[in-house]
């Protein structure tokens, strides 16, 4: 190989391992919806994308990148759906919703 070839290669493997090394930044929104029949879907909205969650029972915990969201709770009817506007998330925090009653 040729010198220029192995420059090329040892940039290549400093890059990706400098990648690889950056910290990555996870947040958490959790709760729990009461009562637990009336919990359909949980979705996390931020501009164009858009997170369901996965649920067991009425609880909920969703991990994301920093920023601000939009949390729609799907009731069954008879109850109706829940939004929190503006959730700011910032670095390694546990966003905690604690029990979200529903109305019908």
């Amino acid at each position: 190989m040729t010198k220029s070839t192995w420059v090329l290669l040892g940039t290549i493997a400093a890059v990706t391992t400098l990648e690889a090394a950056k910290e990555r930044t996870v947040c958490n929104i959790k709760g729990q919806v009461v009562p637990a029949m009336a919990l359909r879907n949980v979705w996390l909205i931020n501009g164009k994308d858009t997170i369901q969650s996965r649920h067991i029972g009425s609880s909920f915990n969703l991990s994301v990148k920093p920023g601000k969201y939009t949390l729609l709770i799907d009731a069954v009817a008879p109850y109706k759906d829940h939004q929190f506007a503006d959730i700011q998330i910032n670095n390694n925090n546990t966003m905690e919703l604690g029990n979200i009653k529903l109305i019908q």
